[in-house]
């Protein structure tokens, strides 16, 4: 069986992860914050990264768009390789709560010239009453095989293994995580829209991804059965800030991002906000300068979502808007100001005394 990423970095050794979760925390712990945010680490990726930027109504030919400046780059990656597009549907029901089936059509529209085989169309919801299967009846995405060579799976009903997290005191606590999210022999597209969030302010790709892949043993099907998604809030929001971001640094992020903002979800995110018109979509093969760009977009304050900035001090992806080059029209004309999370300043709380704590 081919070796996981988490494998690979970890070598499957329990006591290396150890050490290492030890000096990530010592490291977040110690980090320092300047008056906007973390200051920028050396080992920050000095390279330029480009994002696809559209805009318009029609997302299918958006999509299209925005990713045909990497079709060479995407070509060579799928190649040999399973491809699976991750869809955001935390629960199966709520209008907005979905990716949309246009935006899974338009990525499967930019994949059927490059790539022959069948794609996996997944998602893993959080819902304990129903299936991920149900969700993709209830949003009509099962109308998508009609067109296109595509499989749907439950991923909650896939293998897992063992990774470890952050727990409420502190210790290493052990997560079920996904298989096919670490596996070597799969392209993870992230495809999401852009949304507000109860915990983490937003939803963007990497959340999507990190928040998707543990298992949830639906409680129908095994009484005792949990959803281990909620290990993930370990030690409140600012836990579930630094388990993304562990995850994330374990081998947990997109191969590729997709970010929907031709109908965004503001307020009461990430199931039950309302509609935001902004016609805008984001793609690329760094996540993380696709999530940038999805926090200015989206009007927020970057420096309030410490996950993303710890993963650029660790070199997963470029965050500094002067290295990203965005290829499409000019974003800044775009931006609207999203309505938070009525419970917002919880959110902020943690951030703003790990801020005062470093500043004093």
């Amino acid at each position: 069986m081919a070796e996981s990423r988490y494998e690979r970095l970890m070598d499957g050794n329990r006591r290396n992860f150890l050490k290492m979760f030890a000096a990530g925390a010592a490291g977040l712990v110690g980090a320092t914050l300047t008056g906007t945010g973390f200051a920028r680490a050396a080992g920050s990726l000095e390279t330029t990264s480009r994002v696809g930027f559209e805009t318009g109504t029609d997302r299918r030919e958006m999509i299209v768009s925005s990713l045909k400046p990497f079709e060479n780059e995407i070509g060579t990656a799928i190649d040999g390789k399973k491809v699976l597009i991750k869809v955001n549907m935390g629960q199966v029901e709520g209008p907005l709560n979905a990716t949309h089936p246009d935006t899974v059509r338009g990525i499967l529209d930019f994949l059927k010239p490059i790539y022959k085989k069948t794609v996996v169309v997944a998602e893993s919801t959080a819902g304990s009453g129903r299936s991920t299967l149900d969700g993709f009846e209830n949003f009509k995405y099962t109308r998508i095989p009609r067109e296109f060579k595509a499989d749907f799976v439950d991923l909650n009903e896939r293998p897992f293994t063992k990774m470890w997290i952050r727990g409420n005191e502190g210790f290493p606590l052990g997560i079920n995580i996904i298989d096919d999210y670490t596996d070597p022999d799969t392209y993870v597209i992230s495809a999401t829209r852009l949304k507000s969030h109860n915990c983490v302010i937003a939803t963007l790709s990497l959340k999507n991804i990190a928040m998707g892949s543990p298992v949830n043993h639906y409680k129908q099907k095994n009484p005792r059965g949990r959803n281990e998604k909620s290990n993930m809030h370990s030690g409140g929001n600012q836990g579930l800030s630094y388990n993304i971001f562990q995850l994330a640094k374990q081998g947990v992020r997109p191969d590729l991002a997709v970010l929907d903002g031709v109908v965004g979800m503001e307020g009461d995110g990430p199931v039950w906000g309302t509609p935001v018109e902004q016609g805008v979509v984001v793609s690329g093969t760094d996540w993380l300068a696709c999530d940038r760009l999805g926090v200015e977009l989206m009007g927020m304050d970057y420096n309030d979502i410490l996950y993303l900035q710890w993963c650029a001090n660790a070199g997963l992806g470029q965050d500094d808007l002067d290295k990203i080059q965005v290829v499409g029209p000019s974003w800044r004309s775009h931006v609207i100001e999203y309505r938070l999370h009525k419970n917002i300043a919880q959110q902020l709380e943690w951030v703003h005394q790990l801020r005062e704590a470093q500043s004093s």
